[in-house]
C-alpha cells in the first residue's frame, strides 16, 4: 500500500441484520445513499440457531413473565419472516423505487452468507455487521484476507470493515 492513504470509492455496502437488531435500518440505508452506494441487506436466520431450537431439551424463557417453556420451531420461523418482512417494508419506505438496493433472506451461518455477498465481486465493499454503527472507526482489508475464521472474527467485532479488491 502506499505510504499516503489512496482515495477509494465505496460501490457496495453490505448491511447484515440478525434477529432482535433490525429495529434501526436507516442510519446504514442512508450512508449507502450518501455514497452514492448499491445497498444490499442480508437479513441472517442462523442455521446455528435454528438446530437449537429443533432439539427437544431447548427452552426460552418468557419476559415478562419469566416463564420457562419449550422452544417452538415454527412460531420462531414465522417471527423471522415477520421481522424479515419489516426490515424489507422500512428499506423501501427509505429507497422507494429506485434501483441499487436488495434485501436477501439468508438462512445460513453469518459468516457463510457474507462469504457469498463478498463473491459476486462489487469491490470496494463495505461491510456493516449487526448491531453496528456504519459510521464508526472502519479496519481496511484486501478481499484474500477476508474468509473463514477471520470473517467470524470481523462479525463479531461490531465494527464495519471496508474490503479492497486484490
Amino acid at each position: 500500500m502506499a505510504a499516503r492513504e489512496e482515495e477509494v470509492r465505496i460501490r457496495r455496502v453490505i448491511a447484515c441484520f440478525s434477529p432482535g437488531s433490525v429495529a434501526r435500518p436507516e442510519a446504514v440505508a442512508r450512508l449507502a445513499q450518501e455514497l452514492e452506494a448499491e445497498f444490499l441487506g442480508l437479513f441472517i436466520e442462523d442455521v446455528d440457531l435454528l438446530r437449537f431450537a429443533s432439539l427437544p431439551f431447548a427452552r426460552e424463557v418468557g419476559f415478562p413473565s419469566a416463564e420457562l417453556r419449550a422452544v417452538d420451531l415454527a412460531g420462531l420461523e414465522r417471527q423471522l419472516r415477520a421481522q424479515a418482512r419489516l426490515l424489507e417494508d422500512a428499506l423501501a419506505a427509505i429507497f422507494g423505487p429506485a434501483a441499487g438496493w436488495a434485501l436477501r433472506v439468508e438462512r445460513a451461518t453469518p459468516a457463510s452468507a457474507v462469504e457469498a455477498a463478498l463473491a459476486e465481486g462489487h469491490a470496494p465493499a463495505l461491510l456493516v455487521p449487526p448491531g453496528t454503527d456504519p459510521r464508526g472507526e472502519r479496519r481496511v482489508m484486501r478481499r484474500r484476507e477476508v474468509s473463514g475464521e477471520s470473517l467470524r472474527e470481523l462479525l463479531r467485532a461490531l465494527r464495519p470493515v471496508l474490503i479492497l479488491p486484490e
